[in-house]
């Protein structure tokens, strides 16, 4: 299965989609913030981010402008976990630092294993 990085301020989100997620298979790294998931992602290169938009020391937006500004990082495939609703706005930041998908929180099992199906096709 896939190796894959959960990046979410709230330690209840990130245990949701850990357990979820290895119990169909994945390998799942966790990070608190963007700041930490930089350095974590210095030494290593998962198959796919779910990153969360709104969090403390670096936002998800934030963590995407630095993550995609490097190009060893073009193929990650990335999905936002947002409880913010994706206007046009937000939908154009998202289409230029090309995520592959949004999952709306809150969000049941089967959707989680969807989305994270889905973007790894």
């Amino acid at each position: 299965m896939a190796d894959i990085l959960v990046v979410d301020d709230d330690p209840v989100n990130r245990l949701l989609l850990t357990t979820i997620l290895e119990h169909h298979g994945h390998v799942i790294f966790e990070a608190a913030d963007g700041t930490h998931a930089l350095a974590w992602l210095r030494e290593r290169s998962p198959d796919l981010i779910i990153v969360d938009l709104n969090m403390p020391h670096m936002d998800g937006l934030e963590f995407l402008k630095v993550f995609r500004a490097d190009a060893r990082h073009a193929a990650v495939t990335i999905i936002l976990h947002t409880a913010t609703t994706v206007d046009d706005g937000l939908r154009g930041l998202l289409e230029l630092y090309a995520v592959d998908g949004v999952l709306a929180k809150p969000c049941e099992p089967h959707e989680v294993v969807r989305s994270v199906e889905a973007a790894l096709r």
